[in-house]
């Protein structure tokens, strides 16, 4: 399910399974048991693409160009230390399993599995997950319809948190068109595929060999993103 380069899971606004959640989380390894504890989000947000930057002769432009800077700076001194700590980590191959993750967590979610939910994402996301699977009282039929483009590795974080410990963290984006109907009506058409872009980040105590790859949280769709207007 989970290797040491990749592992398994799945923002829009229209009907979504997985909602994005402000959650903070961190993984501590403990001998030859592995506490799920959170920690919070290493990167400051998404790096916006330059032209949708301000002029570049402006002071906000010139705070966008600094802050985008930092921000690839950070991204290639943690591909580093993923490279690291991960033998024949890829960006490539981790997208691509990222998104074969998330759509098992889609498809755990709408069976309403929690005790799989628990083991995939982190506790504040399956807490959350859990109220939702409460509420809607039914069993759903999740199906992935197609990717619309291919996932992809949008930001690399690491964090050292003491001088034996280093968390991951990787953004990827995943474009895909999903379906969603009731378990007791999946024999019937199925509807009109949704559109469903996200941003789902993933963590990891890459420095803790036991430590597998969860997904901390989801970010809502940036402004700038083609798939904001769809």
């Amino acid at each position: 399910m989970a290797s040491s380069i990749g592992l398994r899971f799945s923002s829009q606004r229209a009907p979504l399974l997985l909602r994005p959640v402000a959650v903070r989380h961190y993984s501590q390894p403990r001998k030859d048991h592995f506490a799920i504890n959170e920690y919070g989000l290493l990167s400051n947000g998404l790096l916006v693409p330059w032209r949708h930057w301000p002029s570049i002769f402006s002071r906000a432009g010139l705070e966008a160009a600094k802050v985008q800077t930092v921000g690839k700076l950070k991204s290639i001194v943690a591909l580093v230390m993923l490279k690291y700590h991960l033998a024949g980590w890829k960006a490539g191959a981790f997208a691509s399993q990222a998104e074969v993750f998330c759509d098992t967590v889609n498809e755990t979610f709408a069976e309403g599995d929690y005790r799989t939910l628990s083991s995939l994402c982190y506790p504040s996301m399956a807490a959350s997950l859990r109220n939702d699977i409460k509420r809607r009282k039914t069993k759903l039929d999740w199906r992935k319809v197609r990717s619309v483009s291919p996932p992809k590795v949008v930001l690399m974080t690491c964090g050292r948190l003491s001088s034996v410990m280093t968390v991951g963290e990787v953004i990827v984006r995943i474009d895909q068109e999903q379906s969603v109907v009731p378990a007791e009506t999946r024999n019937r058409p199925l509807p009109k595929p949704v559109r469903v872009t996200e941003y789902v980040v993933f963590h990891r105590v890459i420095s803790d060999p036991a430590s597998p790859w969860r997904i901390f949280c989801k970010l809502g769709v940036p402004k700038w993103d083609h798939a904001y207007q769809k």
